[in-house]
Formats: structure tokens, C-alpha cells, sequence
């Protein structure tokens, strides 16, 4: 997967991201896998990107396993290595992550956020990471409020597409 990224690094701020679907013998996660991730150069984003894709693959067998309990340990031994290794991986420069934005951080998941839009002022390839962490942190924070009696399902299916659909937009302001 990562031989498919660019070979020379970029000397600005870059974006990441990945995308898997599945099934796949050996994981039981199915439809889809993704992560994203911002940093000051290339290298670093593809980093970033390695560290959010294997939370994202733990997210997902937690979601999943939350959904359905009678799932064995065994039917996601193989879901980090097939994940990582089957991947569409795509990173690019990205100019605009180095100025300071004013952010629209938004949610479209009426079973786990209301629809609020959030905000966050930050440079811009903080603000991507920090919107999507301010969101995840409010989206667990209202299901914990709500205290259903499946909360900690909700909880664990609502991480996962928080993580995976949380959409940051920051205008441009040239």
C-alpha cells in the first residue's frame, strides 16, 4: 500500500487519506475502512496516516463487534494486515494547510450527532485532526447524556463513523 505514494516528498503540508472495502477472509469487518491525516510535510502526514488507518481498523472491529457480540476474537486476527495491505492510499501537498482557517466541522449521522455544525480556528492542517477530535469528543459526550440502555454499543458504532465521516471544511480565505 504504501509503495503507491508518491516518491518524492513534498516540501509543504500534505493530506492523506485511506480507504478500504471489504469483506475479506480472516476479518469480519465489511464495508468500508478510512482515515485521514494532515501534517507540516509528506512523510509526516503518511505517518499520521499509518497511526489513524490502524485506529480506524480498531474502531471497526469494535463497531462491528458491538453490532454483533456473538463474533469470535479469531474472525478479525487477520483485519490489520489485510486492511493495511489492501488500501487505497492517496497523499498530496496541500498550500492551503498552512495558513490559519476559520473551520465548519460537520457530522451527517442523525443516529449519532444532531447535526450541529461545530467550529475551530487553527492552522490548517491542525484544524482537520482538532475538528475531528472536538466532534468525536461531543458526539460521545451526547450519547453518554442520552444514557440509553445500548449506550456503549451506541457509544462504539458512533466512534467509528465519527472517525471515518466527521467532514472539516476550511474556506479559503484568498
Amino acid at each position: 500500500m504504501w509503495l503507491v505514494l508518491a516518491s518524492l516528498a513534498s516540501a509543504g503540508p500534505s493530506r492523506c487519506g485511506a480507504t478500504w472495502t471489504g469483506p475479506v477472509p480472516g476479518c469480519a469487518i465489511r464495508g468500508e475502512v478510512a482515515a485521514s491525516a494532515t501534517a507540516l510535510s509528506e512523510p509526516a502526514a503518511q505517518r499520521a496516516l499509518r497511526h489513524a488507518l490502524e485506529e480506524a481498523i480498531d474502531r471497526s472491529v469494535a463497531a462491528t463487534r458491538a453490532r454483533i457480540p456473538s463474533l469470535e476474537s479469531a474472525q478479525f486476527v487477520l483485519c490489520a494486515e489485510k486492511i493495511q495491505d489492501a488500501a487505497f492510499v492517496n497523499c498530496f501537498e496541500d498550500a492551503t494547510l498552512a495558513e490559519p482557517a476559520f473551520c465548519f466541522v460537520s457530522l451527517d449521522d442523525p443516529a449519532c450527532w444532531s447535526g450541529e455544525v461545530l467550529h475551530v480556528e487553527a492552522v490548517g492542517w491542525v484544524a482537520h485532526r482538532l475538528g475531528r477530535d472536538r466532534m468525536c469528543a461531543a458526539v460521545d459526550k451526547r450519547l453518554v447524556a442520552q444514557d440509553y440502555t445500548d449506550v456503549a454499543t451506541r457509544r462504539a458504532i458512533c466512534a467509528d463513523a465519527c472517525a471515518a465521516h466527521t467532514t472539516v471544511r476550511c474556506p479559503s480565505t484568498r
